[in-house]
């Protein structure tokens, strides 16, 4: 099954809908979104394509399914625009015989020793850094997509297309232009 893997939207709507665009192209059929949706936080700067009822109305709209978790830039109020729960700070995703753990990593120090107390996963993904990563460790895979809006260090806009078929994960970074 063929998952779109985003995450610290930001409240980009253009990013958000070049996104969305792809993810009909490969078929996605179910998008796992790792928090940092509407708003951009204190922290950051305004992303260029900045309008979070046009990211709602994207998401509400879009002809796929969604999970969501919760990110640090992500208030109660988010949930009065999109239709999917979405405040949750963790989810166990139970798919093609295997079992991820989605968070958006802000309250984790080490994905090692996260990942060591939950027995079973296969993979954590996680958001946060604006940076994308795949990283295997002794407790499985650690997946980041990077950030579609205000990417980190020298990384680019990005998502991930996560293949599982029976066990075996396939993960592939895309770049938005």
């Amino acid at each position: 099954m063929k998952l779109g893997v985003v995450s610290d939207i930001h409240g980009d709507f253009l990013s958000l809908r070049a996104v969305f665009s792809e993810f009909e192209k490969l078929d996605v059929k179910l998008v796992l979104v790792l928090g940092d949706v509407l708003y951009h936080g204190p922290r950051n700067p305004m992303p260029e394509g900045y309008n979070p009822m046009g990211v709602s109305e994207l998401i509400n709209n879009a002809p796929f399914n969604f999970i969501f978790v919760k990110g640090n830039c992500d208030a109660d109020v988010d949930q009065l625009v999109i239709k999917y729960p979405m405040l949750q700070e963790f989810a166990l995703v139970h798919i093609e015989g295997t079992t991820l753990l989605l968070t958006h990593g802000d309250k984790i120090e080490n994905f090692e020793e996260f990942m060591k107390k939950y027995k079973g996963i296969k993979a954590l993904l996680t958001g946060h850094t604006h940076i994308p990563v795949v990283e295997e460790n002794k407790f499985g895979l650690h997946i980041n997509p990077g950030s579609i809006s205000l990417p980190k260090d020298s990384s680019k806009k990005s998502f991930a297309i996560l293949d599982i078929e029976k066990d075996k994960f396939l993960v592939e970074f895309k770049e938005i232009t």
